[in-house]
Order: C-alpha cells, then sequence, then structure tokens
C-alpha cells in the first residue's frame, strides 16, 4: 500500500510543484505574496505550512502533517 502525500493547495487546486514553477518564474519568496497573487492559500488555509516549507527547501511533497521545519 503506497502512503498518501500531501502534494497540493485544494481549494485552489494547483499542486506544490506548480506553485513552486510560479515562484520561480514570478519571483515570489514568501507565502503571503502567493496568496497576495491568488495562487494558493485563500481558502482553508491548510496549505500555508506547507507551501511555506516548499518556498524553504524546495520540496513539493509532504507526508501529512510534515510541515514543520527542524532548524539547527
Amino acid at each position: 500500500m503506497r502512503a498518501k502525500t500531501v502534494v497540493m493547495c485544494v481549494c485552489h487546486r494547483r499542486t506544490f510543484k506548480e506553485l513552486q514553477t510560479i515562484a520561480m518564474d514570478e519571483n515570489l519568496t514568501t507565502l503571503q505574496e502567493l496568496i497576495d497573487g491568488n495562487w494558493c492559500g485563500g481558502g482553508c488555509t491548510m496549505c500555508h505550512p506547507y507551501v511555506h516549507k516548499m518556498l524553504v527547501t524546495g520540496e513539493t511533497e509532504f507526508a501529512p502533517g510534515e510541515w514543520y521545519i527542524k532548524e539547527g
């Protein structure tokens, strides 16, 4: 059985891979910039920690709950 992964902003129906490309193309570096551009995160907000981690680490697939970023 394959483990489930979190791969998208459900409200905007955009994958984190798509959001990563948008962020790179538009030179966006923060979650707030993506939200302000109406690219993600304006609905339920459940993608916020995942999108933030995507912007920091470059990852685009996460285990459910795997949103925290370990410091140091």
